[in-house]
């Protein structure tokens, strides 16, 4: 089997692609969110790429690279978009209203839907097998003018991350780690942009009918494809270095009041959100070292903030917020069959002795004196 040098520069920027995506997905220097979003990002590339670069040795590789949809470009706006804001916001996470903007994906699907189409109608003997080639034709000028709302998206997407990219620039303060961001994510978009550029005008060409077999048959996809290996190997190692870099001056000074303000928001909003939103006080069995690895940040990076500039320590941060949902929860009728205790542990404390005195040091009262002045029946005050 001969392997023409231009699909072996392919292949090769395939197998780098899924290597450094693994890197990324798995890694942990930096916010796992961004260095995911990223991985994902170089895994549909590289899967783009091994589609257009393996070699067809048998007709069953063939119906594999129809069949199954190995081309998905729908994706890539979102996680571009989201990946820039996880780098921006530290407390950003991928929730429902995110995971909405991939559902465009069925658009890649199209073209394998034609062909599944066929090929079961053709085993359950209601579409004639001499209808094959009208079919193929027809899978063809499908993935042909797809690649018109494919680019749209892209170029939406990549619109909507310039324009929150410079948002940032124009409110963020000038100090060290924000030019460090700056300077990546511009980075990141002119790479981005230079390819996107490459696909239009090799898209403009082979949309015009008289041109487009010309052109696929003496340059195939290389235009566009070898570029997307070299977006593949930079892409990746910058990012992983970059994931590199936005930790170590998180952890140079954990002590002292030398944390940079920047530092210390970013901290505290990922540490809130951790609260607020991921809810993990809930659990009993909650340490630092737990807080740590669910942040992505280091333990004496939130001892630090918490100690320094939240005049508090771990116990204390999370227990404020269990006493919290306590008090919230002993106002809510659905838990008037709850005891006091049951509450409490629901609540994530794992003691009644702690529950009980951190609850009076925070609100001046006992959980039942509390429980008494906020209305609730007595099979609720019983402890």
């Amino acid at each position: 089997m001969t392997i023409a040098p231009l699909d072996l520069i392919l292949l090769l920027g395939t197998v780098q692609g899924f290597i450094l995506a693994g890197l990324l997905w798995f890694s942990r220097k930096g916010r796992r969110v961004s260095n995911r979003l990223l991985g994902a990002l170089l895994f549909f590339l590289a899967l783009m790429s091994f589609a257009m670069s393996v070699p067809i040795v048998h007709p069953w590789i063939g119906a594999a690279l129809d069949l199954i949809p190995w081309i998905m470009v729908m994706p890539l706006g979102p996680l571009i978009y989201f990946y820039t804001q996880s780098v921006l916001d530290p407390a950003f996470r991928l929730g429902r209203p995110e995971r909405r903007h991939f559902y465009a994906v069925l658009l890649d699907w199209g073209k394998p839907i034609i062909g599944w189409t066929f090929a079961i109608g053709w085993l359950a003997g209601l579409i004639p097998k001499a209808n094959g080639p009208d079919w193929g034709q027809a899978m063809q000028a499908y993935d042909t003018y797809a690649d018109i709302p494919r680019w749209l998206s892209l170029t939406t997407y990549l619109i909507l991350t310039r324009l929150k990219l410079v948002r940032f620039e124009q409110s963020a303060q000038g100090t060290e780690a924000t030019q460090r961001k700056r300077n990546w994510l511009r980075q990141f978009m002119n790479g981005i942009i230079g390819l996107q550029a490459i696909w239009l005008l090799f898209m403009l060409t082979y949309l015009i009918p008289g041109w487009r077999v010309p052109l696929i048959e003496q340059l195939g996809w290389h235009l566009v494809y070898v570029p997307i290996t070299v977006l593949i190997y930079w892409l990746g190692l910058r990012g992983y270095q970059w994931a590199r870099e936005e930790t170590e001056p998180m952890l140079t000074k954990t002590s002292g009041a030398e944390l940079a303000a920047e530092t210390v928001t970013q901290v505290a909003a990922t540490l809130t959100h951790a609260m607020e939103t991921d809810r993990i006080y809930l659990d009993p069995e909650l340490t630092l070292d737990k807080l740590a690895r669910h942040t992505q940040l280091n333990p004496k990076l939130i001892s630090a903030v918490l100690n320094q500039h939240q005049a508090t320590n771990f116990n204390g941060f999370v227990n404020a917020y269990r006493v919290e949902a306590v008090k919230g929860r002993l106002t809510d009728p659905a838990y008037a069959h709850f005891t006091l205790t049951g509450i409490a542990f629901a609540c994530g404390f794992n003691s009644q002795a702690t529950y009980q005195r951190v609850f009076k040091q925070l609100t001046g009262f006992s959980p039942k004196e509390y429980a008494q002045q906020s209305g609730k029946n007595s099979n609720q005050i019983r402890i």
